[in-house]
């Protein structure tokens, strides 16, 4: 005669009515076991769609080789290859001015403002551009310190084993910002800061040019809801106009030809119809900036693909040019508006923490954004 042994009741059939309940609850405990088992699996990834993935893991394995093949390197596709990828749509019709489905944006709704922590590494991205004889030691020591993954790129013809190469050297830190967002589009930290090579850099403006002060005070808080801040809070230059600037100097006069050509820049770029071409653009310099997650995804791959193709093979302008134009488009490619120029108190407050009283706030205590 068939007894039964603890293992029995997924097979047998219920035998009293108590232990059917318990046949219940047992048979219930199956599969959220099985889910609890793979979310806290090692190397689980975020799910996709079978296209999507598909897609990533191709675009992935051709352009992450050394030239052994052994992992993530300087040896980068052709961008025109990339480009085939991604056929350019002539009918963009659910694309707002900047480019981004409005639908996708936030906003200020409060229930949306969780704030993905910063805890390990794995949480915030340092990319960062270094050209010449440029120190970036700083960052590593940085980020064992700060618990952040840098990925340092070089511009130089010849670069060191020890950098990441850019799909193009032109538009100075542009080629190595979009060049990182086309290789890692697919797995962002929640966070990612763009900046500079060197420690010191003139247009910080937080306790000083040192970059280690800016970062080491950066409130993510303002990240996550804005989806965009930039670096910098003065306002001079670039607001409240950075097309027409009140205090102008050689480089912004040598290269103002490019605004006359600014309708037809922006289609080529973010595919904005030249009828709505903004008035102005104003915004904080200087190509320094956090950007989430979901704000650079907001925007699809094949977007920073074009943008970066256009700048490595347009002979609208030089090198120096290039950067100084894409430098006045950042905040508007991570979806901000044209003119985006906060009062210089509440950035500092809202990024920074510093809220004052000071002679900035008119001696009052500001409200961070929270």
């Amino acid at each position: 005669m068939f007894r039964a042994n603890s293992s029995s009741y997924f097979l047998m059939p219920f035998r009293k009515p108590v232990h059917g309940l318990r046949r219940i609850i047992l048979l219930l405990m199956i599969p959220l076991t099985v889910l609890a088992v793979r979310y806290y699996m090692p190397g689980r990834t975020e799910w996709m769609s079978n296209a999507v993935r598909t897609q990533a893991e191709r675009l992935q394995s051709e352009t992450s080789h050394y030239e052994d093949g052994s992992g993530p390197g300087k040896f980068k596709i052709p961008l025109g290859k990339l480009s085939e990828s991604f056929p350019v749509e002539e009918d963009d019709q659910f694309m707002d001015s900047t480019g981004i489905t409005p639908f996708n944006q936030n906003g200020n709704n409060p229930f949306q403002r969780w704030v993905p922590p910063h805890e390990t590494a794995e949480d915030v991205t340092i990319v960062a551009a270094k050209a010449g004889s440029e120190d970036t030691n700083w960052i590593y020591d940085f980020c064992d310190e700060y618990r952040c993954t840098a990925y340092l790129y070089s511009l130089d013809e010849n670069p060191s084993d020890d950098y990441l190469t850019p799909y193009s050297r032109r538009g100075h830190e542009a080629s190595a910002y979009l060049t990182y967002i086309i290789d890692n589009y697919h797995r962002l930290a929640p966070y990612t800061i763009f900046i500079h090579g060197r420690t010191d850099q003139w247009h910080n403006d937080v306790a000083g040019p040192n970059t280690r002060n800016v970062l080491s005070n950066l409130r993510y808080e303002a990240v996550s809801i804005n989806g965009y801040v930039n670096l910098r809070c003065t306002n001079r230059p670039g607001c409240p106009s950075t097309m027409h600037q009140a205090f102008p100097v050689t480089i912004d006069e040598d290269y103002q030809y490019m605004i006359d050509q600014l309708p037809q820049i922006l289609w080529d770029l973010l595919r904005i119809p030249p009828s709505e071409t903004p008035d102005d653009i104003g915004h904080q310099c200087c190509a320094q900036f956090a950007v989430s997650r979901e704000r650079i995804q907001e925007r699809p791959l094949e977007d920073y693909i074009r943008i970066l193709n256009w700048i490595a093979t347009t002979d609208i302008t030089d090198n120096y040019g290039l950067g100084w134009l894409i430098e006045k488009l950042w905040h508007i490619i991570f979806g901000m508006p044209a003119v985006y120029c906060a009062s210089e108190a509440q950035c500092r407050c809202d990024i920074y923490g510093w809220c004052g009283p000071n002679p900035l706030t008119n001696n009052e205590i500001l409200t961070p954004i929270t």
